[in-house]
């Protein structure tokens, strides 16, 4: 059980003591770790309260300007150090002219009844209702909006300011109905337990800070590796499917149309006569007529369509549930799509073509490679008998005895 005997000015040395290792943990941190926005105003916050804490150590050693004034301006400076880091950590615009003017109200409060009616009860209430406000607005900011990844680490630091909060409103509330100390540093349960719990919760909501970084770290680290992950199967240029990631799903697409026994049409695409445009226009031009023709095909495709560049000028589509009869309809809407794609070469308009060749998947396939050659092969034909054409593949060759039929 708590003893009304408790020296509260070494409890608030202890305060000092623990403020300041918390800022020097937290200093480290900053300065040797990846830390985001918002981190060093919490380290500051520490920092500021160590200081505080300490100059209300010294009460009765010391003038009262320090010792009360600046102890308490100090402390609350502290909390809205934290409130600002919170919010700059969030990505809120900060409130520095709410938060400067809760400084200074709460300044000149306390020194009225300071140096014009000496009250020390009338202290505590001015400096607890300013410090339950400030913990209150921290909590909030912490509360809303819980990003996902971070959720756990905000609601618990949040938990903490808003246990703070209560407890200051607490303390106005039993100071308000009670006489109260005469004197800061006399023994008395509510003081007591007023700086014990906030040292507890000073130290719990620093780690709350650091699991804050830290979470968020991890969650920045993982949207690093999904977009490297993302950047490796993406073509740099278009933003579609690179060859690699093309004959990945390629291959998962074969699978799935020989379990289920659908048609999967393969169609292979090259842009005609596209050396003369590089070497006319520019590999910059080059590029731009790329991107355009890429464009103009996708908004052509479904969804489940697997669309990828090859390299150079060549693409490749697979379609399942298409037949060949299918799959020559969307090489027709391609070809005359990109017939009318006009793509601004400086002083004039660029107008290319696409020959496509389009094979079905055949029982005889052996996999991606063979339906991706015999449309390879048709679209040469395609550029054999004029450009700007489709033709249309033989089916598979049989297989030769000795080879299992799919």
């Amino acid at each position: 059980m708590l003893s009304w005997s408790l020296d509260i000015r070494s409890l608030t040395v202890v305060l000092t003591f623990v403020s300041a290792l918390l800022s020097i943990v937290l200093f480290l941190i900053w300065r040797s770790r990846k830390t985001y926005p918002g981190f060093g105003f919490w380290t500051a916050g520490n920092a500021l309260n160590a200081a505080g804490f300490m100059l209300m150590a010294l009460r009765g050693m010391i003038p009262n300007v320090l010792s009360i004034i600046l102890a308490n301006l100090l402390v609350l400076s502290g909390s809205v150090l934290f409130l600002e880091g919170v919010r700059c950590f969030r990505g809120v615009a900060g409130r520095r002219i709410l938060s400067l003017s809760l400084v200074i109200l709460q300044a000149l409060g306390i020194a009225y009844y300071t140096y014009v009616i000496d009250n020390v009860g009338v202290r505590i209430i001015i400096f607890s209702l300013f410090m339950a406000a400030v913990s209150g607005l921290v909590a909030w900011e912490l509360f809303r909006n819980a990003t996902r990844g971070l959720r756990f680490s905000l609601l618990f630091t949040g938990s903490l300011f808003a246990i703070h909060a209560i407890l200051m409103v607490s303390r106005v509330i039993f100071t308000f109905l009670s006489p109260g100390p005469h004197d800061l540093l006399a023994p008395h349960l509510i003081q007591t337990l007023t700086f014990l719990i906030s040292m507890l919760l000073g130290i719990t909501w620093t780690f709350g800070f650091v699991m804050l970084n830290s979470e968020r770290l991890e969650v920045d680290l993982k949207k690093a590796q999904v977009e490297l992950q993302r950047l490796a199967a993406t073509d740099f240029l278009t933003g579609i499917a690179n060859r690699r990631r093309f004959f990945e799903a390629g291959e998962r697409e074969i699978q799935r149309a020989r379990r289920y026994g659908h048609p999967l049409a393969a169609l292979m695409l090259d842009l005609d006569h596209f050396k003369q445009v590089n070497d006319t226009y520019g590999h910059a031009i080059g590029d731009k007529v790329l991107v355009a023709i890429t464009a103009a095909i996708r908004n052509l495709l479904r969804d489940i369509d697997v669309f990828g560049r090859l390299g150079g000028e060549e693409f490749a589509i697979l379609q399942q549930e298409t037949d060949l009869a299918g799959g020559r309809a969307t090489a027709e809407r391609l070809r005359a799509a990109v017939a009318e794609t006009a793509v601004d070469a400086g002083n004039t308009v660029l107008k290319v073509t696409i020959s496509i060749g389009v094979a079905l998947l055949s029982p005889d396939d052996s996999g991606l490679d063979a339906v991706l050659k015999r449309a390879d092969d048709a679209m040469y034909e395609a550029k054999r008998s004029g450009r700007n054409r489709i033709t249309d593949a033989p089916s598979a060759p049989a297989v030769t005895s000795g080879t299992l039929l799919l």
